[in-house]
């Protein structure tokens, strides 16, 4: 077991499959952004199978690690997904705090980090949510990707079903206690974690265990990864909505 002092103050998961071109610059920015802070992070990054060329990119940035910074490859021993996969780096996370990322930066580490202090600062909160609709000149709110075009289609179905307790369901952009993450992990339905979202499951297993979540406005560029695919994620959200009414 590390010891108190080396155990990171933050742990990053991010999902990485067709993103080779950009790890370089991702984790680049990254690091300059932890410049500014006295403090030591976890990156987890939750490789897909048969991603070998991100895998071997990030083998070489491992390389350049500093002292700040833990980063941490799993590669994926058979295709999950982004939504599983993050369910896998949630378990792996060693911080008291987990934060996702994507690595497109659609929202910026600053915004990201915003999550993160709200969650240190308010003891009585368990779950720090991204709010996309409170950001002004939000790019996401103009629908300028098929990504956002589905998530804001998708968000009304999903703020019907849970009585509109969140404005943005569908963001990814999420900070969770791992005290917290511990509480709800055998509530989550394994089975239907399918593609990218885990946020439908996630928030689902939080209002069971009643935990308490606050929404923090952030900003999307509507950037989308080369491992979203768009026809297939609406076919599983979809699902899942009549799956929902038939509850």
């Amino acid at each position: 077991m590390e010891s108190s002092v080396s155990t990171p103050h933050c742990s990053l998961l991010v999902y990485l499959n067709k993103d080779a071109e950009i790890i370089p610059s991702f984790i680049q920015d990254l690091r300059s952004f932890f410049q500014k802070f006295p403090m030591r992070y976890e990156l987890i990054a939750l490789v897909e199978q048969g991603a070998d060329r991100s895998f071997d990119i990030l083998r070489e940035q491992a390389d350049s690690s500093g002292d700040n910074e833990l980063l941490v490859i799993h590669r994926n021993d058979k295709k999950k997904g982004r939504a599983l996969s993050l369910y896998q780096g949630m378990d792996l996370a060693q911080a008291p705090y987990v934060m996702i990322l994507d690595s497109e930066l659609a929202s910026p580490f600053g915004d990201v980090f915003k999550l993160w202090q709200h969650l240190v600062a308010e003891e009585k909160i368990d779950v720090c949510w991204g709010d996309r609709y409170r950001k002004k000149e939000n790019p996401f709110l103009q629908a300028v990707s098929r990504r956002a075009k589905t998530e804001l289609l998708f968000n009304n179905i999903l703020r019907d079903k849970y009585n509109h307790s969140l404005q943005d369901p569908l963001c990814e952009v999420i900070a969770i206690k791992k005290s917290a993450w511990l509480k709800i992990r055998g509530e989550l339905p394994l089975q239907k974690m399918r593609g990218w979202y885990l946020t439908p499951a996630l928030h689902h297993s939080v209002r069971l265990q009643t935990l308490s979540i606050i929404e923090i406005p952030v900003y999307d560029s509507g950037k989308t990864s080369r491992s979203y695919h768009v026809w297939g994620e609406r076919w599983h959200l979809l699902k899942d909505a009549v799956l929902m009414n038939r509850q």
